[in-house]
C-alpha cells in the first residue's frame, strides 16, 4: 500500500505481512480539526502546580494515519538523542542566554548542529 510521509510529503511504500509491515513508520492516527469550528473550554486540569484548560473541538475532524519515512524518522531519532545527552550532560537549556555560561554554550552548539543538519540527514 501507498502511504506519505506526514513531515516532508514523500510516497512510502508499505508491505504488509500480516500485523506486521516493512517500509515506513507507524505512530497511529490521529483527528486532525477542519474549519469552520473553533476550541470550546470544557474542563481544567492541574498536574502539579501547572494549571490548564481542556479544550474541545466543535468543529468537523478528519481521522489522518500518522506515517514517516525512513529519513525524517532518523533525523528525527538523531535530534532526540542529541537533545537528551545535551541536557543529561549540561542541564535544562537556561532561559536567557549568557556567553560565559557553560549550559548555555552547550545549547548554543546544540542548536547550531540541528539548524546546520536540518533535511540534510
Amino acid at each position: 500500500m501507498k502511504r506519505n510521509c506526514l513531515i516532508c510529503g514523500a510516497k512510502i511504500n508499505v508491505t504488509l505481512h500480516g500485523r506486521k509491515y516493512v517500509g515506513g513508520h507507524y505512530f497511529g492516527k490521529f483527528k486532525l480539526p477542519l474549519k469552520p469550528g473553533k476550541y470550546k473550554k470544557v474542563g481544567n486540569v492541574r498536574i502539579g502546580k501547572i494549571r490548564a484548560d481542556v479544550v474541545k473541538w466543535t468543529g468537523k475532524q478528519k481521522e489522518v494515519e500518522y506515517w514517516e519515512c525512513d529519513k525524517c524518522f532518523e533525523e528525527a531519532f538523531h535530534e532526540c538523542w542529541l537533545e537528551e545527552r545535551t541536557e543529561k550532560l549540561f542541564g535544562t537549556k537556561c532561559k536567557e542566554y549568557e556567553s560565559a555560561c557553560p549550559t548555555c554554550q552547550a545549547w548554543f552548539i546544540y542548536e547550531t548542529i540541528i539548524e546546520d543538519t536540518r533535511g540534510k540527514l
